[in-house]
């Protein structure tokens, strides 16, 4: 499938994603600008303070991007809100230290000239030194402007959408087509702001200080008020049925950063669209274990599917339990109830226990069969893996506990690439999903845990209990998926998208079909 193809496909997807991307740019610059220039205009004044302040504003120029989202999440949840924050920390020092700059290097006779007119400091401010520093001024937004719409692209691991969720989503099917239908809007949206903010710096700039510009036909002129009226009211009225939609019939079904997630997430959510008449909004490809829970705790989401091995190793941080795979259900479900107001409903089938997994020929050539016999030879693997597996306790960690596992080196890799790592021979190993249908698509021979230290791993749907309270048709509704999906039929569902390259909504919403649960 060709990008056009991608392009013409998702149309709508990528319509909503640009006008996300277009609010969260637009907003952090916008606050970034009124922080900023104020701020260098007082330090121009008090020359002394400017060294620390823009010190201290370049310090956070020097976090990463992507850890100051991070950084966000314990404190101010996910969605737009946190993502404004960190984008706007990250315009002001361009607008700051451009600001004090141009005002600070006008002419000093021209200053004087104005003080001998009568004019107060603040008048030769606004008058005198503000119009001729608006070129260096205008010069900052403009570099703020092109790196907020080139990071807001990251906003999407929190939940604040934008073109980012494409491009991560096409990172994690190893779609390039996917992740091309998010950079090209990307891109194309910095240059028309940076070419739309140098038309109002021509604009702004008083007549008598610009320089061999020739005068735009009315044509040209009526064009750019049109084109800018256009985006202005687009982005007006995305933010404002944002902020005043109605929330009390509204859900919020979110899902975890890969495929399988992505597919039950669309598949609940479509669900509940044909039998009741809340409003839906998806949010899949939220990020890890911990911070979908944490959206849920927060109110971000109303629910999101979970599995019963995550919930109770890594959330609740317990031990695996042995016995049957209904006492984890159980404990992991009251456990929830008490701690959190977070109800589990009934299990949709599957198991998707973690494991490890290799190339056939290479496990084969090295007599691997078992943990056992990978622990043995991990001294010389090297072991492709998600950075949540690397971190959790039932994971990398927990099995370098129960099995002696060493690597001799770990990778930390996006889900989606994993696998491709393995098959093409750049790592030995991987974190698997037993569901996962590149498993047998690449190749792959999945290891036994012959001690059995993987706990079930049944995915449930998880609901905030004043949400149930507020709406109980919820919970009919979304038991109707309890027991119908497999292990093997989530393979196929998981391949449909990794594989074939169809949109997870798509095959969740043919899925439910198929079953004779929506129209």
């Amino acid at each position: 499938m060709s990008v056009w193809d991608v392009i013409v496909n998702r149309k709508e997807d990528i319509y909503n994603a640009t006008i996300e991307h277009i609010q969260l740019s637009f907003i952090a610059l916008l606050i970034a600008i009124v922080i900023s220039i104020p701020t260098g205009l007082m330090l121009t004044r008090f020359p002394r303070l400017a060294s620390p302040v823009i010190g201290i504003t370049s310090l956070f120029q020097t976090i990463p991007s992507l850890a100051l989202l991070g950084f966000m999440i314990p404190y101010l949840g996910i969605g737009m809100f946190p993502a404004i924050v960190a984008l706007t920390v990250y315009a002001l020092l361009p607008i700051l230290r451009n600001t004090y700059t141009g005002i600070m290097n006008v002419e000093k006779p021209l200053k004087e000239a104005g003080i001998g007119m009568g004019m107060t400091s603040m008048q030769v401010m606004l008058k005198v030194e503000l119009p001729l520093a608006l070129s260096v001024i205008m010069a900052g937004i403009r570099t703020a402007t092109v790196m907020l719409i080139g990071v807001a692209t990251l906003a999407s691991l929190v939940g604040a959408g934008g073109l980012g969720d494409l491009i991560f989503r096409g990172i994690s099917t190893v779609n390039t087509e996917l992740i091309l239908a998010g950079t090209i809007p990307a891109a194309l949206l910095a240059i028309i702001f940076d070419y739309l903010l140098g038309w109002m710096e021509k604009a702004a700039t008083p007549k008598g200080i610009q320089i061999n510009r020739k005068k735009p036909s009315k044509l040209v002129r009526g064009l750019k008020i049109a084109l800018g009226s256009v985006l202005v009211v687009a982005l007006l009225a995305g933010i404002l049925a944002n902020s005043f939609g109605s929330s009390s019939d509204k859900i919020v079904v979110g899902g975890k950063n890969f495929t399988e997630q992505d597919i039950l997430t669309h598949m609940m959510a479509s669900l509940i669209e044909a039998k009741t008449d809340l409003r839906v909004v998806r949010k899949p490809f939220l990020g890890g274990s911990q911070v979908t829970h944490n959206a849920l705790v927060n109110g971000n989401i109303d629910l999101y599917p979970e599995y019963t091995g995550t919930g109770w190793t890594s959330v609740l941080k317990e031990l695996p339990l042995g016995g049957k795979p209904e006492e984890t259900y159980e404990r992991v479900k009251a456990a929830y109830e008490k701690n959190f107001n977070i109800t589990w409903l009934q299990p949709i089938g599957f198991n998707n226990t973690y494991t490890l997994a290799m190339k056939k020929e290479r496990a084969l050539q090295e007599g691997i069969e078992t943990f056992t016999d990978l622990a043995r030879k991990s001294p010389s693997f090297v072991l492709g893996a998600t950075h949540e597996f690397l971190e959790r306790p039932d994971g990398y960690r927990g099995l370098q506990q129960a099995y002696g596992m060493k690597f001799k080196e770990t990778k930390g890799l996006d889900p989606g690439l994993t696998y491709s790592a393995v098959k093409e021979g750049t790592t030995d190993a991987n974190d698997a999903f037993s569901t996962d249908g590149r498993i047998e698509a690449f190749g792959l021979k999945v290891i036994k845990d012959d001690k059995n230290y993987f706990p079930p791993y049944y995915a449930v749907p998880v609901i905030r209990m004043d949400t149930l309270e507020a709406h109980p048709e919820l919970e009919e509704v979304l038991n109707l998926l309890a027991g119908k999906i497999d292990d093997q039929m989530m393979s196929v569902l998981n391949g449909k998208v990794d594989l074939e390259g169809q949109q997870a909504r798509a095959v969740a919403e043919q899925w439910l079909k198929d079953e004779g649960l929506i129209p």
